[in-house]
């Protein structure tokens, strides 16, 4: 099987979908209630059910009966760890940042201070 990256419009779409259908099995969804177009939503859709993460009953006029199979699940799961990872990674790089300038400063202080004592 071959796997492929979603890009964030679908991959929203996939995450809305899994909230909407819970428990794996089908459910009518209409394409009011996913966040894009309606146009956007029935190639998203498309695209989901070609890669094998969502299954399609049928689809009529914006309406669709569909289910999101293990496949997709697993990959909304895996791409919300990796957000809240890259989000971690942010914090801690900011973090480490601000340390690193703090200990710089005070560094250049007192090295300011031994500067004019040894001076005078």
């Amino acid at each position: 099987m071959r796997v492929t990256t979603l890009d964030e419009r679908t991959l929203s779409l996939l995450g809305t979908l899994e909230t909407l259908c819970p428990d794996g099995g089908y459910h009518i969804v209409e394409a009011a209630d996913l966040p894009l177009s309606a146009q956007e939503a029935a190639e998203g859709i498309a695209c989901l059910a070609d890669s094998r993460r969502i299954e399609v009953r049928y689809a009529e006029e914006g309406t669709y009966c569909l289910r999101v199979l293990p496949a997709g699940r697993a990959y909304v799961q895996q791409a919300r760890e990796h957000d809240f990872r890259m989000r971690l990674h942010l914090r801690r790089t900011v973090l480490f940042a601000f340390l690193g300038a703090a200990a710089g400063g005070f560094l250049a202080a007192m090295a300011a201070v031994l500067l004019v004592l040894v001076l005078r």
